[in-house]
């Protein structure tokens, strides 16, 4: 009948509702209203133009149950991007899973770093070490149309991951995914035009230090560098090069805040003619590239 099927509808919440009500839930947080709007929209499916209109609209039970969910999971603490399955990065949104590191704007710095250096190649060969979710690698393909990538992990879960972003942004062709500690299980004669890696960098003592939603959410095998030496990774990855890097190459890592000025020399005299550091936007140092 039109008068209880209209009592129905209003009795279901509306958008402006439950995320007020999820605002109050999140308050403790630094961007309640950000946060909880993000989260109706990834579980409605609703951009936010479609958002903005439909504030005041019935919301089916199906979506408010999934959105109390997520609220709920964010109020744990969880990462936004965990919780919908998606990150931003660069000019894509990547699948992430706790399985891998979420993607972040300070990464960005080193594809617009390695990108600019190989754009006059016509095909450059990448290898992308420890590539977790495969957002550099395939960042890099997107922007060099006549490249191709090896990347690998130690993580057959994040590869995963990286196989399902690939295929996703159509790049499965042009991209090789495996399993590897540094480089070890590399075809010895494979040579790479730009070898790059944002390794595990973060020391063990930090631990206590980091916010909730990274020490408590993000993978600890992509996080922490060996518990008694922060530069593990990068000292691993230099010594393990061998022939692997084409003699006019590039090695490109992304660091942490102060380790620039420990990591640069590890290049210089490792036999790199020339080293760089650059700033990301926030002005903090954070990709250090050798050539030979």
């Amino acid at each position: 009948m039109p008068g209880s099927t209209h009592g129905f509808l209003m009795s279901l919440p509306t958008p402006a509702r439950l995320i007020s009500d999820a605002i109050a839930r999140l308050a403790a947080f630094p961007n309640p209203q950000l946060d909880a709007e993000t989260l109706f929209r990834g579980v409605s499916g609703l951009d936010r133009a479609a958002f903005l209109t439909r504030l005041d609209e019935p919301v089916e039970p199906g979506v408010a149950a999934r959105f109390d969910a997520a609220v709920s999971r964010r109020a744990g603490h969880e990462p936004i991007q965990y919780i919908l399955g998606i990150a931003a990065f660069w000019r894509d949104d990547f699948i992430v899973s706790p399985a891998v590191l979420i993607p972040r704007p300070d990464t960005e710095t080193l594809i617009e770093a390695v990108a600019a250096r190989l754009r006059p190649l016509l095909a450059p060969r990448l290898l992308d070490i420890g590539t977790g979710s495969g957002c550099i690698a395939l960042s890099l393909l997107r922007e060099l149309p006549g490249s191709s990538a090896v990347a690998v992990d130690l993580s057959d879960e994040a590869l995963e991951i990286a196989r399902r972003n690939a295929d996703r942004l159509g790049l499965r062709s042009r991209i090789a995914l495996r399993r590897s500690r540094w480089l070890q299980e590399l075809d010895p004669t494979e040579a790479f035009d730009a070898i790059v890696s944002n390794p595990p960098y973060v020391a063990r003592a930090e631990e206590p230090s980091l916010p909730e939603e990274v020490r408590g959410h993000e993978p600890s095998l992509a996080l922490f560098a060996d518990e008694s030496d922060d530069l593990s990774s990068y000292r691993a990855i230099i010594g393990g090069l061998g022939d692997h890097l084409d003699p006019s190459g590039l090695l490109a890592f992304e660091v942490g805040a102060g380790q620039s000025d420990r990591v640069a020399p590890l290049l210089a005299e490792a036999g790199f003619r020339s080293v760089e550091v650059l700033n990301d936007l926030a002005q903090i140092p954070r990709v250090v590239i050798g050539r030979r």
